[in-house]
């Protein structure tokens, strides 16, 4: 079965051609995680955890891209998988920090080798002078997406 590139306007953009290859780009990622029974973006709350532990909730979903409610749902399970342990911060309770088990901190390490491995597979074919293009074309449209505003012409 082959798939069909869609043909309308809105499938040329530049948007929906990044959009599209993350997605299929997190599915890869989903599916070699699935043998340790996690999920891309809990992969990304334990690598970023692992750089900076104890950092509090709202943080931690700045770091990964994800709203309130999504946040606080992610961490709800990662706790009961005992991954993570919420602890409040003394100087203000209403803050909760997110801190590493050693369980955690066991399967980030193992998955870490994992992460690598699916990007050099997608990048395979660039050479390294192309997958630093890549990278700084990438993080252009990500600081023009969110630090610009937006004019609507009319």
């Amino acid at each position: 079965m082959s798939y069909e590139t869609p043909t309308g306007s809105m499938e040329k953009t530049s948007g929906f051609l990044v959009f599209r290859t993350a997605r299929g780009m997190k599915k890869l990622l989903d599916s070699r995680l699935s043998e340790f029974n996690i999920t891309s973006s809990q992969a990304s709350v334990l690598n970023t955890l692992n750089s900076q532990n104890g950092l509090s909730l709202s943080d931690v979903g700045k770091r990964v891209h994800l709203d309130k409610p999504a946040m606080t749902g992610l961490a709800d399970r990662m706790e009961k998988d005992d991954l993570v342990k919420r602890k409040r911060i003394s100087s203000d309770r209403r803050v909760i920090q997110l801190v590493l088990t050693k369980k955690g901190r066991d399967l980030y390490n193992k998955i870490e080798t994992t992460i690598l491995d699916v990007d050099q597979f997608l990048v395979s074919d660039f050479s390294s002078d192309e997958i630093k293009t890549l990278h700084k074309m990438l993080q252009r449209i990500w600081s023009q997406a969110n630090n610009s505003t937006f004019i609507k012409v009319q």
